[in-house]
């Protein structure tokens, strides 16, 4: 009779994983990660060439970029589902954008005398590239410029000035900023004469 032997082949599936779809987050935010992983591998860790991660073990870290604006590319890889074995671990990547914020500064506060008016100093950055001037009375001379000339309507007291930018990326995460600068209206001076 013919001699038979047995041989039992193990079949490991292939680790995979997946670090998500890419995101955009305005400068200083959080991005919430939405990694999976498949096949043999049963966990992976998140890496970056900076910013910090709430846990780098988690599939649903979440990420605080360090730059202030461009892209930073996230890696997820798996563990080596068969240590010495055959198998690899599995990695995937995810572009995370960062958007600039915007910035806003009203000035310094200024005093007027009633019936008088004030060049005003306002300065924006970040991504904010234009911004406008309100205020609850007075007018401006334009409200879209930095530098508007504004007259108040009141004959004393305060009024507070509201510089706010655009909305530097429409829809996506960043926000209009905003700076107030307060004027102060002096009353005008006034002399009666004897009879």
């Amino acid at each position: 009779t013919p001699a038979t032997s047995t041989v039992a082949i193990t079949v490991s599936p292939l680790a995979t994983a997946s670090a998500g779809l890419p995101q955009t987050v305005c400068a200083g935010g959080t991005v919430t990660l939405a990694g999976t992983i498949g096949g043999s591998a049963t966990s992976a860790t998140w890496s970056a060439a900076s910013g910090t991660f709430s846990n780098t073990t988690s599939l649903t870290s979440n990420y605080t970029p360090s730059i202030t604006s461009g892209t930073i590319t996230l890696t997820l890889t798996t563990n080596d589902p068969d240590g010495t074995g055959p198998c690899v671990a599995a990695n995937s990547s995810v572009v995370i954008t960062v958007n600039a914020k915007a910035t806003a500064n009203a000035g310094s506060s200024q005093t007027v005398c009633a019936g008088g008016s004030v060049t005003l100093g306002g300065a924006i950055g970040g991504s904010a590239t234009s911004a406008t001037w309100s205020a609850s009375s007075g007018t401006f001379s334009n409200a879209s410029s930095l530098t508007s000339t504004y007259t108040p309507s009141i004959t004393s007291g305060t009024v507070t000035l509201t510089l706010t930018t655009n909305d530097p990326d429409g829809t996506g995460p960043c926000t209009p900023a905003t700076s107030t600068v307060i004027i102060t209206v002096s009353p005008l001076a006034t002399a009666l004469a004897g009879l």
